[in-house]
């Protein structure tokens, strides 16, 4: 689901109006750019992890580039599950009723009893198409955009990063901050090169890739959140380190990665919504308090899982633009 990439590229883009009340936070919130954006240049050349992991994030990788899945892929499945009576009805009246019921029009004969239809069922039929053209409208003008946050729309999003170009291209909808491209070197991430208690506990870490406007020139300032559900802080600066690695050294010098597939797999929609119960679970693996939450949360589990899975079949593959697609997999300028 893309609602917080949508959310929060709002706020980075909110004009001077639609933050009204809010003008001092925003204040804090640039002088902060600028300090991280100042203390944390020149991050990329800085070992953060002695032990570099993919963290089941990797689409695909080669000597040029490599491709990395976003966060909150698990996040989807909410839309369908919400809007599913009024999306089967729109699409489930007119082909039950509306589109058979033409025939009254067509014909004059009754749908029930064979005999002339009468004034009333005219009157009646006509109320019920333009009811439907109605809701239609409705549906399409105010809950449309919510719908496409997880359906009609590109499947996932795409971080590409280009070690011989050192360029990092993002691949998503325009409602989601659309496609972009940055100098790697202007990259600060969520991580403090100096912090040296970086604990294997468990707890759920979302690696973030900021591109503050002071350093890359843009108008805004931009946000990726990076990998799979990480499971910990270690885990977290791991990922980095992978990246990292790549980009400054080459895929040489890190464990060749287990590549996550970007198909709609079933099996990996079951696997969703497990990955909000399983830090949990390692906490106390088959524990009589944790085998009775997972049975009780087993019905809602499968019926995220389902809607995870329908989300992904009504969406379609990444496609990167033509020139976009010859500018990130180039080894040279093109």
């Amino acid at each position: 689901m893309y609602f917080v990439e949508w959310l929060m590229r709002r706020t980075l883009t909110a004009s001077k109006k639609d933050i009204t009340g809010f003008e001092g936070d925003m204040k804090q919130f640039e002088k902060a750019t600028e300090k991280y954006g100042k203390q944390y240049r020149g991050m990329q050349e800085r070992q953060v992890s002695d032990a570099p992991s993919d963290a089941r994030s990797i689409y695909k990788m080669n000597d040029t580039y490599m491709d990395v899945r976003t966060f909150f892929d698990e996040w989807r499945g909410g839309v369908i599950l919400g809007l599913a009576p009024i999306f089967i009805g729109l699409i489930g009246i007119p082909f039950f009723f509306l589109f058979p019921a033409l025939s009254v029009f067509f014909n004059g004969i009754s749908l029930g009893s064979g005999e002339s239809a009468v004034a009333g069922e005219f009157f009646f039929l006509g109320l019920v198409w333009c009811s439907w053209l109605g809701f239609l409208i409705v549906f399409i003008k105010y809950l449309l955009w919510i719908f496409r946050m997880e359906c009609l729309v590109q499947r996932h999003i795409v971080v590409r990063f280009n070690r011989k170009k050192r360029k990092i291209y993002i691949n998503r909808p325009n409602f989601a901050g659309g496609n972009q491209v940055y100098d790697w070197d202007d990259v600060v991430a969520s991580v403090d090169p100096d912090d040296q208690v970086v604990t294997k506990k468990r707890k759920r870490e979302i690696l973030m890739l900021f591109f503050f406007k002071q350093r890359t020139g843009a108008e805004y300032h931009d946000v990726v959140f990076l990998g799979a559900p990480l499971r910990s802080d270690h885990e977290l600066y791991a990922l980095w380190e992978y990246i990292r690695r790549y980009m400054e050294e080459g895929p040489e010098s890190i464990p060749k990665p287990k590549c996550v597939t970007s198909f709609p797999w079933p099996w990996r929609s079951l696997l969703a919504p497990w990955s909000f119960l399983e830090n949990k679970w390692a906490a106390a693996p088959w524990s009589p308090r944790m085998i009775a939450l997972v049975l009780i949360a087993s019905p809602v589990m499968l019926l995220h899982a389902v809607a995870h899975w329908c989300s992904l079949l009504l969406c379609w593959p990444v496609y990167w633009p033509r020139q976009l697609r010859r500018e990130s997999t180039a080894s040279e300028p093109v």
